[in-house]
């Protein structure tokens, strides 16, 4: 046996060492190895070994690496680096050069108030880091490539650009990204430290006396960016990563989401020019749609069109708009959506990737925590930490506080891992709605009237909001998910349910009667109805589905004809309330059809029946509606007295509805004296026409008596401030989605001389 003194000890790299070099020289010396030691393990000659770590050979072979990680007992992660840094060193030149340079890309697009943020904090003196954060596909890189271009004359000593590989399996660690670094600040191989702590030192050193912009792409955590960091003035680091990495000290964070809906146009503008974009307005605009204004979708869809002269932007919406075909579509050569979300969803823990899946679960477009919760079992803290983690990794974004949505590419990949990952998602669906509709039915029972519908079975295991105002809130945050549940419950057969949940939200739905959601739950109300053949039931559910196209849509036509059927369902059952419900939902559309006539006779009949039934509400609301028809017939007169005697009158034990009433009878009044030419009158009446709080959606009857009240005030020449309540009629119009009004009183407000 041939007998060798140990190594000397050094602190430096032998002269002319490369990165891979070092990095081999200090897993050697980490394993207590001398290059006989290590010569005589791995095959590899004692000359060889001293060639590699002297620099003199640059990049050796895979099977040269694997015999060295073999000696050397190296994990996967260790083998991988040393590899990687082989490969660099056979494609190095041999002088120095910077180790990775970002691509800037002609077509640029948008980030205008990304690229001033970043300049600012660029050319300030307090900020010495900013982190560039946001889901995959955003662009970051690329804006990242933009702002060196654009900052390159605030740095003469130049940019260096280090790719950190944060959503590989292997990011790289920061002692070999300090080796990469500080080699393309021009510091020799042989002055790099081993030592980590020295070799940061050296970095920290090397930046203090320069004016640098240094880019960390695609970094994986605090942990492996935070040596790579400076601390001193004169350069700058910006960093990009899919989180925000909040751990970080003393830096600014930058989020980055989807383009504008103009930005996303005139990118795909820029990539196809315009003889392909010309008179493809509307295609163009739905491409940008159905790629989320995702920049990395929307390049995409420009190269795809680009490769296919043939092709128009109508046509690749034909194929995209197939939301099972999508993601497929969203291909072009190595460009991928879904790859790009893969490389997320891989980095994912079990129990995030199942919430992620499920999340795809949610009808609507966002959900809350304990919605959520029920997706997975856990409970809501559990939960609410998850979707937490989950926007940082840039897969869901907090659209308000305590609310999650998924963007719509991130909803279809997830549905696809659902599909291929669960074989019990169909049973997560149904649970998930028979939650949502129990939990309405809870909140529903805060506004209801006396006669409501006893609790189902299990109603009260549900979300239960401990007030009127936390279940008005559940009730509003959640409508879209709730109306949502009732197709998949309808589909299960759980009629009986879906007629509870459409009584038990009855009465809360004249606090909100604009949502669109009323009129999917008394649809499914009446067909639910009608499958159990309870033809009552199916009476009443008509005569909500009349109100809600009337009042809540202002669609009088489809009202009319739903009023006139549960007409026929109530009176061959003999319902005697549901016949005054229906004339005087028949007389509401006739009036707003312009048929007085035909609706002063309606509401006479409701009248009549409502107090054969002893339904002071209902007979109050037939007899408004008949002194609007009297008024809209020519006889205001008789219009006021009736208006006026209502005044006073109970409506019986329903919660807030005299109020609401009264406030109504006001505005009619108003509006009498206002056909009777009773100016002043008609002024100080409008003054006083309030609606009540516990009623919300009242954007539009705001706007009719501000209306009413310009009359009146105009006639009275006071046209300033009939002009003034005019312009806010017409945003109020515009609001509530009556764009017929809101262009008459537009008209009014030129024909006052003011442009409004």
């Amino acid at each position: 046996m041939t007998s060798h003194a140990p190594e000397p000890p050094q602190s430096e790299p032998p002269p002319g060492s490369t990165p891979f070099g070092v990095m081999l020289r200090s897993l050697r010396r980490a394993a207590r190895l001398t290059l006989e030691e290590l010569s005589e393990a791995s095959g590899v000659s004692v000359r060889a070994l001293g060639d590699l770590e002297r620099g003199r050979s640059r990049g050796p072979q895979r099977r040269t690496v694997d015999a060295l990680a073999a000696a050397l007992r190296l994990d996967v992660e260790q083998r991988e680096r040393l590899q990687r840094l082989a490969d660099a060193g056979r494609e190095r030149a041999p002088a120095p050069a910077p180790p990775y340079l970002l691509r800037t890309v002609p077509d640029f697009t948008g980030r205008r108030q990304e690229l001033a943020d970043l300049e600012a904090l660029a050319t300030g003196t307090r900020t010495r880091a900013a982190v560039l954060f946001g889901p995959g596909g955003q662009g970051k890189t690329t804006l990242a490539a933009e702002a060196v271009r654009r900052l390159s004359g605030a740095f003469p000593d130049g940019s260096v650009c280090v790719q950190l590989h944060g959503m590989s399996e292997a990011p790289l660690p920061p002692a070999e990204a300090l080796v990469l670094l500080l080699t393309a600040l021009g510091q020799p191989p042989d002055r790099i430290p081993v030592d980590p702590v020295a070799r940061e030192a050296l970095y920290r050193t090397t930046l203090a006396g320069r004016r640098a912009l240094i880019v960390l792409d695609d970094a994986a955590d605090e942990a492996l960016t935070r040596p790579l960091l400076p601390d001193a003035e004169g350069s700058f680091v910006l960093v990009t990563s899919r989180r925000p990495l909040a751990g970080l000290e003393g830096v600014r964070r930058i989020r980055l989401g989807g383009l504008s809906g103009g930005e996303s146009a005139r990118l795909l503008g820029r990539i196809l020019g315009s003889p392909r974009t010309d008179g493809q307005s509307e295609a163009i605009t739905r491409l940008t749609e159905l790629c989320g204004h995702l920049p990395l979708a929307l390049r995409i869809v420009g190269n795809r069109l680009s490769s296919r002269p043939s092709w128009t932007p109508a046509r690749l919406v034909g194929q995209l708009a197939d939301e099972e075909r999508r993601l497929s579509g969203l291909v072009a050569g190595d460009l991928a959506v879904r790859s790009a979300l893969a490389l997320s969803y891989g980095q994912l823990t079990d129990p995030h990737r199942l919430l992620l899946r499920r999340l795809a679960l949610v009808p609507g477009h966002d959900t809350g925590v304990e919605l959520a919760a029920v997706l997975t079992g856990e409970d809501p803290p559990t939960t609410e930490g998850s979707l937490d983690l989950l926007v940082d990794r840039g897969l869901l974004e907090e659209t308000a506080p305590g609310r999650y949505a998924l963007h719509d590419l991130v909803r279809l990949f997830a549905r696809e891992r659902l599909r291929d990952e669960e074989e019990t998602a169909e049973a997560v669906r149904l649970g998930m709605a028979d939650w949502l509709l129990r939990s309405a039915s809870a909140a529903g029972r805060w506004f209801e009237a006396p006669g409501a519908p006893e609790p189902w079975p299990g109603e009260v295991a549900a979300f239960a909001p401990g007030s009127a105002e936390a279940a008005e809130e559940w009730l509003t945050a959640e409508r879209a998910n709730w109306a949502g549940a009732l197709p998949v419950l309808f589909a299960a057969g759980r009629h009986a349910e879906i007629l509870h949940v459409s009584r038990t939200l009855y009465w809360f739905s004249d606090r909100r009667h604009q949502w669109p959601e009323w009129r999917a739950l008394f649809s499914y109300g009446a067909r639910s109805a009608a499958a159990l053949g309870d033809r009552t039931a199916e009476a009443h559910q008509l005569n909500c589905l009349a109100w809600a196209h009337s009042v809540g849509a202002y669609q009088y036509v489809e009202g009319e004809e739903l009023a006139r059927r549960a007409l026929e369902l109530a009176t061959e059952t003999g319902a005697v309330g549901e016949q005054a419900w229906a004339w005087a939902y028949i007389s509401g559309a006739c009036l707003s059809l312009k048929r007085p006539a035909e609706a002063a006779e309606a509401a006479e009949r409701a009248s009549r029946l409502f107090e054969e039934t002893g339904d002071t509400a209902g007979r109050a609301v037939s007899q408004r509606v008949l002194g609007k028809a009297l008024r809209e017939s020519g006889r205001a007169e008789e219009a006021l007295t009736l208006h006026r005697a209502l005044m006073g009158t109970s409506t019986g034990d329903v919660p807030g509805l005299d109020a609401y009433v009264e406030a109504l009878l006001r505005h009619e009044i108003a509006n009498d004296l206002l056909a009777l030419e009773r100016w002043p009158e008609a002024v100080a009446a409008f003054r006083i026409v309030t609606a009540p709080r516990s009623h919300g959606d009242l954007d539009r009857f705001h706007a009719q008596a501000l209306t009413g009240l310009a009359t009146a005030l105009r006639h009275c020449g006071e046209v300033t401030e009939a002009r003034t309540h005019l312009v806010r009629a017409r945003e109020l119009f515009t609001a509530a989605g009556d764009t017929t009004a809101a262009s008459s009183t537009a008209t009014a407000i030129e024909e006052l001389g003011g442009v409004g």
